[in-house]
């Protein structure tokens, strides 16, 4: 009868798992899953069918997204309990990538409406409507008093771009401008505006640069208005604060006018960003 225990050349070994002979002679080659046998006289590297089900394990665990470094270190004591705890882990793991990924599936869904109507919309038939936020950070610098133009939007936005990036944030997900309640109650809604960014949390600013400035924008509920326009033009403002009036609303914090899509991208008549005006509100 022949043993249970016999030689299996690296291709033998790789078919039987549907992997790559260079995948074992990798596997060797960092110390994960070494052949048991070498010939004296030829060199030949062997395995044991023996290590069959380790073999498998690797496989299995690799293909639930294990680092190749964690299963080696798993082969070194690996018993039942070892194995329960690894797999929890893994398990946690891949729970929070499935989170990320749901939301990272709901702001692409987001953004293709967006896009989607972007060439649609006229302005009239944009309207306010109630929308509730989580608590958002943003990183704020003001515009050059009294000047208010596309160049400075943008330069305004480089700067913030510079601070974030050298704080090791990228800042390309949200962006838009800031406007003070107390500057829109002055009757000069863009006295100190600027441009901004919203983090995912505050951090430390350069002392050098005393302009810019960390704000929280806070939970609650807030009245949007998508528009055809830029954060300086004032018509639609205006014309959210009417209806906010009107609708016996008031507002409780500071105004931010997000970018939802850039002129350039949207190729439409409108020579226009296709923005949103988020105000904090809360009833009389």
């Amino acid at each position: 009868m022949e043993s249970i225990n016999r030689r299996l050349s690296i291709s033998e070994m790789a078919q039987i798992h549907d992997i790559s002979r260079q995948t074992l002679i990798y596997y060797d080659k960092i110390g994960l899953f070494e052949p048991a046998f070498v010939d004296e006289e030829t060199g030949y590297r062997y395995y044991s069918t023996l290590q069959i089900p380790l073999l498998r394990e690797i496989c299995f665990l690799k293909s639930i997204g294990m680092p190749l470094d964690a299963i080696r270190t798993h082969n070194k004591q690996n018993n039942l309990l070892s194995s329960i705890e690894l797999l929890e882990a893994q398990d946690k793991k891949i729970t929070k990538q499935i989170e990320t990924l749901q939301k990272q599936q709901q702001l692409i869904e987001q953004r293709v409406t967006v896009y989607r109507k972007a060439n649609d919309y006229e302005n009239d038939d944009l309207k306010p409507h109630l929308q509730e936020f989580p608590e958002r950070y943003l990183l704020y610098y003001p515009w050059q008093d009294g000047v208010y133009t596309r160049q400075e939007l943008h330069l305004t936005l480089m700067k913030i771009w510079n601070l974030s990036e050298g704080a090791g944030y990228l800042p390309s997900r949200h962006w838009g401008a800031l406007i003070f309640k107390s500057a829109l109650e002055s009757g000069d809604p863009f006295q100190k505006a600027g441009g901004c960014c919203v983090l995912s949390k505050p951090f430390t600013l350069p002392v050098f640069d005393k302009k810019a400035q960390m704000v929280t924008l806070p939970a609650g509920e807030y009245v949007c208005l998508p528009k055809f326009g830029m954060p300086y033009d004032e018509t639609h403002l205006f014309r959210l604060m009417s209806w906010i009036k009107k609708n016996n609303y008031e507002v409780c914090g500071d105004i931010y006018d997000e970018c939802l899509l850039d002129a350039i991208f949207y190729g439409g008549r409108e020579e226009l960003d296709f923005c949103e005006i988020q105000v904090p509100v809360k009833k009389k």
